[in-house]
C-alpha cells in the first residue's frame, strides 16, 4: 500500500491532514468494566512519520498488589495495555507506506496478505466503536479484520497448501508409454 498522506489520514479516520506534532485523539470510559480506551493518530516531528495507537487503561482494583510485571501486553503499573501500534513513513513521490503493525503484542508485518490495509481497517473499526460509545471487542475485530485471505503465500493464520495437483490425462486412464 503506497498512498498519499491525505488517503492515509482517511483510512485512519482523520478527515484532515495533520501537521507536525499534531494529534487526533478519541477516548471512551466504560465504567462497568473499569476500562478507559484511548486511540490516537499523531504526526511525528518534521512530518517524518504517522503513528496510530490504541490503548486500554484498566482501573486499579482495591486490594490489588502491584508487582510491576507484564504479561501479554498488560502492565500492572496502572494496568496499561497497548492494543495497536502502527507506523507509516513517507516513501517516494509523496507516497506513504506502513512499516510496522503490532496488535496485542503480535507483529502482523508480512504475516497476513494485505496487512497494511487490514491494519487501517482494524484501527478504523475500533474508532467507529468508540464513536458509538462502545468499547471495541478486540478479539472479534482481530478475527473479522485481520484474517488471512490466503493470497500471496500463506502464513500462520491463513490457508496453506491449497494448490491443485497436476494430473496428466494418460495417468487417469492407466495408460503406459
Amino acid at each position: 500500500m503506497r498512498v498519499e498522506l491525505k488517503e492515509v489520514m482517511e483510512k485512519l479516520g482523520v478527515d484532515y491532514i495533520l501537521s507536525a506534532y499534531e494529534t487526533r485523539p478519541w477516548f471512551l470510559y466504560d465504567a462497568e468494566r473499569g476500562i478507559t480506551c484511548s486511540a490516537e493518530v499523531r504526526m511525528g516531528p518534521g512530518e517524518e512519520d504517522v503513528q496510530a495507537e490504541i490503548q486500554f487503561l484498566h482501573d486499579e482494583k482495591e486490594g490489588e498488589e502491584d508487582s510491576g510485571e507484564t504479561s501479554g501486553g498488560l502492565s500492572s503499573h496502572g494496568r496499561l495495555q497497548q492494543i495497536l501500534l502502527m507506523r507509516i513513513i513517507p516513501a517516494r513521490e509523496d507516497k506513504w507506506v506502513p512499516v510496522f503493525l503490532n496488535i496485542n503484542g503480535e507483529s502482523y508485518v508480512n504475516e497476513v496478505y494485505n496487512w497494511e490495509e487490514k491494519g487501517c481497517n482494524f484501527f478504523r473499526s475500533c474508532i467507529e466503536a468508540i464513536q458509538m460509545n462502545e468499547l471495541p471487542d478486540i478479539e472479534k475485530l482481530i478475527d473479522t479484520e485481520m484474517y488471512d485471505s490466503g493470497r500471496a503465500g500463506g502464513g500462520k493464520r491463513g490457508r496453506v497448501g491449497r494448490k491443485a495437483p497436476k494430473i496428466k490425462p494418460g495417468q487417469l486412464l492407466g495408460m503406459k508409454r
